[in-house]
């Protein structure tokens, strides 16, 4: 059995999309929030277990607004940080079937290149594994010619 024959690629989908939807609404107090910009690109199932997907990559991309910069005109750290989070909660909710109330409990980001106003990148967030009510996950976000940009490694706490 091939890991995308597990579940759906529609099934995969919709844990994406209605999560991203959970992020959105919890905060509308935002005026222009980036990860409203998040756009699902693919879901690629990287591991099993029995009939269920056990870690998968999730690819989003995004393109770089002035209000995601900085006084240099690129992106800065703090929405850097917000999409890795928000794009790790997905991808979370993607292998975690009914996880709810995702929270990150450790996220460290690396910067190793600036990225621009106007940039669209790729935002590409494997969760390696979940537990009972933990996630684990690493990303990265490379630009348009592919290369890296950003990497993280997170951690986050579910409730089933």
């Amino acid at each position: 059995m091939s890991l995308t024959s597990l579940v759906s690629s529609e099934e995969l989908i919709t844990r994406a999309h209605a999560y991203h939807q959970t992020i959105l609404a919890a905060n509308v107090r935002l005026t222009t929030p980036p990860v409203s910009r998040l756009h699902l690109v693919s879901i690629t199932p990287t591991a099993s277990k029995g009939d269920r997907v056990t870690s998968a990559s999730v690819a989003f991309s995004f393109t770089v607004e002035p209000e995601d910069c900085n006084a240099w005109g690129t992106i800065h750290g703090g929405c850097v940080f917000t999409l890795c989070n928000a794009a790790g909660k997905i991808a979370t909710a993607v292998v975690a079937a009914g996880a709810r109330n995702i929270v990150s409990t450790d996220l460290t980001t690396n910067y190793l290149a600036a990225v621009p106003h106007g940039a669209t990148v790729t935002i590409e967030i494997e969760c390696l594994r979940v537990t009972r009510s933990i996630g684990f996950l690493r990303g990265s976000i490379k630009d348009a010619q592919g290369a890296l940009c950003y990497i993280s490694v997170q951690n986050v706490s579910f409730e089933m």
